[in-house]
């Protein structure tokens, strides 16, 4: 698949414009705060359903506005679609060939994978960031695992509500006690299938990981394995049914803990990825350069799982990630790039970047865009 053509209204510092993209590379160049990210969020939202970045819708629209709107043309193989989303501040609203659809529908339909400085750093921050990393890579590969996020979220959701209003006074405690039981056999479910599909998908993108990292750092020296960790314990070698019963084993332990926090502490929002380099944790034994490698590699061996899965590959977008990346690191990617044939969407303050990209790229050269206060030029 790829974008044809792109129009945002009020949406960030974006006020009105619209753009046609290039079949194979674009680059968004511009000083920061110019509005690069902006353009390439605004894409990512139309096929994921989301930002990327944190935040409200509130936080999407611009100050004083009711409202933005994104549009897009795009096309995969034979078929031609239009994607719409109203962003309003207490909800979103799209629209896939004019008719009203929701954002898990967009999201299993169109496949798009985001490299950004805060993917980088998932390694060091929290334990969030690499859910999400993970929580990506299930989404890419296997549609069925989008409703099952959805879902898991949905009944998360529920379940917090239940135990604040508990906390809270709203709910009795005998009643409370009684929803909580009511919901439980599901939220232990579709923590548990969740947590499998986490560590299906770990086992088997294990492989591309170190070939990509062998690739970056050119040493066949690296060895990278992986923790899934549910309550303390690495869950790689568990069957389903050890982890199924590993998460309802917890749940009745935290039973107490839960109703006097207010929140639910199991579940697989609460689950670890611990990704190791040479046997060590890469958090705190890896320097900050290798971290960004790592990471790099998981993102590329994703993009080759979801090839292998889908025979296709996914739109890929890059926010600001070259400059984050050291010299030998950065041709590494370019040189992955260019094997790949997807359209791809690069935002850069650097103007050499588009030197390099042509020369590595020289059989199509890239469309090359200004983006300077919210206006593009290109």
């Amino acid at each position: 698949m790829y974008f044809t053509k792109a129009s945002y209204y009020q949406f960030r510092n974006l006020n009105s414009l619209e753009i046609k993209f290039s079949k194979k590379v674009n680059i968004f160049l511009g000083k920061n705060g110019q509005g690069k990210t902006n353009l390439l969020e605004g894409l990512y939202l139309l096929t994921q359903g989301q930002s990327f970045r944190y935040g409200d819708n509130s936080n999407l629209i611009q100050k004083n506005k009711n409202e933005s709107v994104l549009r897009a043309q795009v096309v995969d193989g034979d078929l031609e679609f239009e994607i719409a989303a109203q962003i309003l501040k207490s909800r979103k609203n799209f629209l896939l060939n004019k008719k009203k659809t929701t954002s898990t529908e967009i999201q299993k339909k169109f496949s798009s994978v985001i490299f950004s400085p805060e993917s980088l750093a998932s390694i060091k921050e929290g334990a969030d960031l690499r859910r999400q990393l993970i929580d990506e890579l299930l989404t890419s590969a296997d549609q069925k695992n989008i409703q099952l996020i959805a879902d898991f979220r949905k009944c998360l959701k529920i379940r917090n509500k239940i135990l604040k209003n508990g906390l809270d006074g709203l709910t009795p405690e005998n009643e409370t006690k009684a929803l909580l039981e009511s919901i439980n056999p599901l939220f232990f479910r579709l923590g548990a299938e969740l947590s499998v599909e986490r560590v299906r998908a770990l086992r088997a993108v294990l492989p591309e990981i170190n070939n990509s990292m062998q690739y970056i750092s050119r040493t066949q020296n690296v060895d990278i394995s992986v923790e899934y960790v549910i309550s303390g314990e690495n869950s790689m070698s568990f069957t389903p049914e050890m982890i199924a019963n590993s998460i309802k084993k917890r749940g009745y332990e935290l039973e107490n803990a839960e109703r006097g926090a207010g929140t639910s502490l199991v579940g697989p929002q609460k689950h670890d990825v611990i990704f190791l380099y040479n046997q060590n944790n890469s958090r705190f034994f890896c320097s900050q350069g290798q971290q960004r490698a790592l990471i790099l590699s998981f993102k590329m061996a994703q993009i080759v799982y979801h090839s292998k899965v889908h025979g296709t590959y996914p739109v890929l977008m890059l926010d600001d990630v070259l400059s984050e990346l050291d010299q030998d690191k950065r041709e590494a990617l370019i040189s992955f790039l260019h094997g790949i044939n997807t359209q791809i969407f690069i935002t850069t303050t650097d103007v050499h970047l588009s030197d390099s990209m042509k020369d590595e790229m020289r059989d199509e050269l890239p469309a090359v865009f200004i983006v300077q206060d919210g206006n593009v030029e290109g």
